[in-house]
């Protein structure tokens, strides 16, 4: 079965709340996801079976935004979550006026780094030691990508 895409909701912020802190922990107050349902961001889930699977968080300022996270349970992982959710993101940015989507990710995380690749995002540099490390393993690097976004109605 696949994903539904949609935008999120105030509903939806203590299920991403959970995933976030279960799988991927960026944000622990509510209010840092909640600001991302106005127009200075971007916030779109992915339910299965009416459950919260995963969800693509993103800020903006003008014509830039930056991929905060994205995250997939791992239930639901490998079956093509992520990349709805990155497709359906650069499209709902794209028609707000977005031209450059930025995003840092673990030096380790090559699955994501790979999907990142594969839709056109390219390497600008490396932050060390930006990831603390958890659970006494060592600091780790954030990989800095970005990529062009073109609205395929531009000019016609």
């Amino acid at each position: 079965m696949t994903a539904n895409i949609r935008e999120a909701t105030l509903g939806d912020i203590d299920a991403i709340l959970a995933i976030d802190g279960a799988y991927s922990p960026v944000f622990n107050l509510p209010q840092s996801y909640i600001k991302l349902l106005g127009s200075s961001g971007l916030l779109i889930v992915a339910t299965r079976e009416d459950i919260l699977c995963g969800f693509a968080a993103c800020s903006r300022v003008l014509d830039e935004a930056t991929l905060l996270n994205l995250v997939v349970e791992p239930s639901s992982q490998g079956l093509g979550v992520a990349r709805m959710l990155l497709k359906t993101t650069t499209d709902r940015l794209v028609h707000g006026g977005v031209t450059r989507l930025m995003l840092e990710v673990r030096a380790s995380n090559e699955p994501a780094q790979s999907l990142y690749r594969s839709v056109g995002f390219l390497k600008d540099g490396l932050r060390e030691d930006y990831y603390r490390g958890h659970n006494d393993a060592p600091s780790e690097a954030a990989v800095l990508m970005s990529r062009q976004l073109e609205n395929p109605n531009a000019g016609t």
